[in-house]
Order: structure tokens, then C-alpha cells, then sequence
């Protein structure tokens, strides 16, 4: 039997809200879950660098969310020019950390 998540009961974050909070959380490493398997593969696969990733998580622009996953997370995607390439990031952004998901 499978068993949905439940909705939230708050309104989601707006763009600005979660990119303020993502900046915020930013600002320390520590804060940075890097356990994601799926972003390892497409890290190695795309070529980008841990600095390049770090790049638009701090100063990109979101261009995409927040948007609810079906584990009632909240994602929103990144983009920003960086090393003469454009890099997008997908993080999931938690009350305390946050996750890059992939890079593309």
C-alpha cells in the first residue's frame, strides 16, 4: 500500500523567499548536504566542478520554482554563467541545509 505525502497546510515560499533563505544557508559549507548520488554522476558526466556549482548557488539567479517534489520538498533551479559555461543547479532547500540535486 502506498501511502502519499501529505500537502502542506502553508502557502509555498515565494521565489524570493527561497532564494533569500538558499543564500543565507549558503554562506556556510556546513549547511550543504553532499550525499545525492544523482548529482555525483551528472557532476562527473557534465563536467562541472564543486567551485562552479558553489558559483550559482550563491549568485545565480532562480529562473524555476519552488516547486513541491512528490517527497513534499521544496526544489527550485538555479542558472548563471560561470567559466564561460551556463550552469543550472536544482537544490532542494530545507529549514536548516540544503541539497543540490543536479547539475545540468
Amino acid at each position: 500500500m502506498v501511502v502519499p505525502f501529505p500537502t502542506p497546510k502553508t502557502p509555498p515560499p515565494s521565489r524570493e523567499e527561497m532564494v533569500e533563505r538558499l543564500r543565507a544557508l549558503a554562506t556556510d559549507t556546513t549547511n550543504m548536504r553532499m550525499d545525492h548520488p544523482h548529482l555525483q554522476e551528472r557532476m562527473a558526466g557534465r563536467r562541472v566542478t564543486m567551485r562552479q556549482m558553489l558559483e550559482v548557488i550563491r549568485t545565480g539567479e532562480a529562473n524555476d520554482g519552488p516547486k513541491l517534489d512528490k517527497y513534499g520538498d521544496w526544489r527550485i533551479r538555479l542558472i548563471r554563467k560561470v567559466a564561460g559555461r551556463r550552469v543550472q543547479v536544482v537544490v532542494v532547500v530545507m529549514e536548516t541545509y540544503f541539497v543540490p540535486i543536479t547539475v545540468i
